[in-house]
């Protein structure tokens, strides 16, 4: 009847955990889908920003391409406790392997690896993926820095529906063999490995289900390091013989892999790579100076205010168009204006004032306004940091149509807090 009772009380924990878990995975905004909101504020604004990313098409067949272009820049104002930005590759970032990569390119040119990055480089980048898993997913561009780790752009929802043909990845390899990459020697790896896998199993349930390490743990933890107490059952002449056993097929695994190889591959290339400097790319012609002021954060309705000192340094009447930070993007225009930005849950309206244009050799203080949930579900504020500094850019645009990106590094004020249980 105990026994009963505890499989049943097992069983509702189960239940209810699993409850809690399904209704945090499910019940939460798509902008959580890969987590990114769990990165710090500061790993967030102060290294990267993503603009101009336009994930297409968001519904596809298996074997279908989808493109991602973007660009994303490398801030000035890199935190001093990382790792200088030195190298670094442009990915997909999505739920597993449900897409397949099959081309990458970064200012024009052709990037299979890592390139060489800096401080304030500008790198637009172009990838094409094709859908290998049917199913709903988030997709993501993202920077993978040296020393730092991935950082995540705007994401978009993206359907691949099953397709009447398999998925297939063909490539031709430098002896002018045509393999299927999706499936080539999958049935070899998975035997293998599951050969590996069930040596392992049996050296564990050999020590976890009869022997006295597990059953008898308030005898064996009274025992020395070195003592085997065979005399109790411990580690007993037969133990050790069994473990020289499986030890021994260890070994004729790792031999019989390495001679395999060896003779049915005799030409083998090392690993190879492909470092290179990409083409500069300039962030705009010079048109304007700015001077941040400061800026403050109602944490209770998502309002950022910003006060910047804007000279205007061209000849041509200049205005505020965006204000991108990490990966989001808020626009000074029309809805029209914001749908072009990028992804719609990393886009919100930016609102300047005064909003009239900065003549010719004008200077100016601006307030840009941003009320948007996506700083609070993204965390793009350090409320809780040593250092409360936000960093992201400007684009400024002239009577010209031209335009420049400028940095802007300000310390944030917070005047409200939602109340919240401290972790």
């Amino acid at each position: 009847m105990r026994s009963r009772y505890l499989v049943g009380t097992i069983v509702a924990i189960a239940a209810i955990v699993s409850a809690i878990a399904s209704t945090a995975i499910f019940g939460v905004s798509s902008a959580f889908a890969h987590g990114e909101a769990g990165d710090e504020p500061f790993l967030k604004d102060l290294t990267t920003a993503f603009y101009d990313v336009h994930i297409s098409p968001t519904e596809i067949e298996v074997g279908q391409p989808v493109t991602i272009i973007g660009t994303v820049r490398i801030l000035e104002t890199w935190p001093y406790t990382l790792y200088p930005p030195e190298k670094a590759y442009i990915t997909p970032v999505v739920p597993g392997p449900v897409f397949v990569l099959k081309e990458r390119t970064v200012n024009g040119q052709q990037a299979p690896g890592s390139f060489f990055v800096e401080k304030g480089g500008v790198y637009n980048f172009k990838m094409e993926i094709l859908g290998r898993n049917p199913g709903k997913w988030h997709v993501h561009p993202g920077i993978a820095v040296q020393g730092t780790g991935t950082l995540i752009g705007p994401g978009e929802w993206v359907t691949v529906k099953p397709s009447v043909a398999p998925f297939v990845f063909p490539v031709r390899l430098l002896s002018g063999q045509s393999i299927n990459l999706n499936t080539y020697e999958g049935g070899f790896v998975w035997w293998w490995s599951f050969a590996g896998f069930l040596i392992g199993v049996a050296w564990m349930l050999y020590w976890t289900l009869n022997k006295r390490t597990v059953t008898n743990l308030a005898v064996t933890v009274q025992l020395g390091v070195n003592d085997d107490a065979p005399d109790i059952g411990l580690i007993t002449p037969r133990d050790h013989v069994w473990m020289n056993v499986l030890a021994g097929l260890t070994i004729a695994m790792l031999l019989i892999g390495w001679s395999y190889s060896a003779m049915k591959y005799p030409v083998r290339l090392p690993q190879q790579t492909d470092w290179f400097a990409p083409k500069f790319v300039s962030s705009g012609e010079k048109m304007a100076e700015v001077a941040p002021q400061g800026a403050t954060y109602d944490d209770g309705t998502d309002t950022l205010n910003m006060r910047v000192n804007v000279k205007n340094i061209g000849p041509s009447p200049i205005t505020v168009k965006q204000y991108i930070m990490a990966m989001a993007t808020f626009v000074n225009g029309t809805p029209d204006e914001q749908a072009k930005a990028g992804p719609h849950d990393y886009v919100g309206q930016l609102e300047v004032e005064p909003s009239r244009p900065i003549a010719p050799g004008e200077e100016k203080e601006l307030t840009l306004r941003i009320s948007n949930p996506v700083l609070s579900d993204e965390r793009l504020i350090p409320l809780h940091d040593p250092q409360q500094f936000i960093a992201g850019l400007i684009r400024f645009e002239n009577g010209l149509g031209k335009q420049e990106m400028v940095v802007v590094r300000s310390s944030v004020v917070p005047t409200q807090f939602k109340s919240q249980y401290l972790p």
